[in-house]
């Protein structure tokens, strides 16, 4: 059956789907420690952007690779947001014991709104430190810039992941699935839309801008194009 063909789009879309799959349990096991989370999310991150601009052939190797490259950094970003989740948290813990006035109750609505903001930001910040080599001051500077110019989608996954979550705590025996596909999910959405925004700034715009003027000269005039000694695509 054609459906079955490796080259068939069936066939790719399920490829494509067991990578993410991978990436999303590799990215749980390698963050159980807790403080190699952003080690992980960066190694994990870079694989799938990889993958979006089709150059993974392999998963382990590169994740390897990055986790290495990136455990310093990521482990500072990491114990930094651990830091602010902890006095988040504090804060409304103690907002939640007292009496539910007005005042009370903006508090705590401004407590929810910077966790929100928080667990956005830390949705780009690991991308960004996976593709660009920047202080970790710069690393959440720009991340901030990525995450408001995305905001949409950067929910769209920060709510999957959090309703995965609660939807595992209320159902235990969804656990498997939340598991498998809910890691799989924020990644790939993240990896399109890390893909897609940092190509304006990684120099891949350029590129394929130069190698698509490069393309229609060579289909205009090929004999030309090759006595001119044309540039080869980067």
């Amino acid at each position: 059956m054609r459906m079955f063909n490796p080259d068939s789009k069936f066939s790719q879309f399920i490829y494509l789907a067991l990578d993410y799959i991978k990436l999303g349990l590799i990215f749980l096991l390698f963050s159980i420690p807790g403080i190699t989370t952003g080690a992980a999310a960066a190694a994990v991150m870079t694989v799938g952007m990889r993958i979006e601009r089709k150059e993974a052939p392999v998963i382990f190797r590169p994740f390897w690779q990055a986790f290495k490259d990136n455990f310093r950094q990521g482990t500072a970003l990491t114990l930094l947001f651990m830091l602010v989740i902890a006095f988040l948290a504090a804060d409304w813990y103690v907002l939640l014991q007292m009496e539910g006035t007005l005042l009370i109750r903006l508090l705590t609505a401004l407590v929810f709104v910077l966790a929100l903001l928080t667990a956005s930001l830390m949705l780009w910040v690991f991308p960004t430190l996976a593709r660009f080599e920047l202080t970790n001051r710069q690393v959440i500077h720009n991340a901030m810039i990525h995450m408001a110019s995305c905001f949409p989608r950067t929910l769209l996954a920060l709510f999957a992941a959090v309703g995965g979550f609660i939807l595992a705590a209320i159902f235990p025996q969804v656990m498997p699935v939340i598991t498998f596909f809910v890691p799989a999910y924020v990644v790939w959405t993240m990896s399109r839309t890390c893909v897609k925004r940092f190509r304006k700034f990684d120099g891949s715009a350029e590129r394929e801008e130069a190698e698509a003027a490069l393309e229609m000269k060579y289909e205009e005039s090929p004999h030309e194009a090759r006595n001119t000694g044309a540039a080869q695509p980067l």
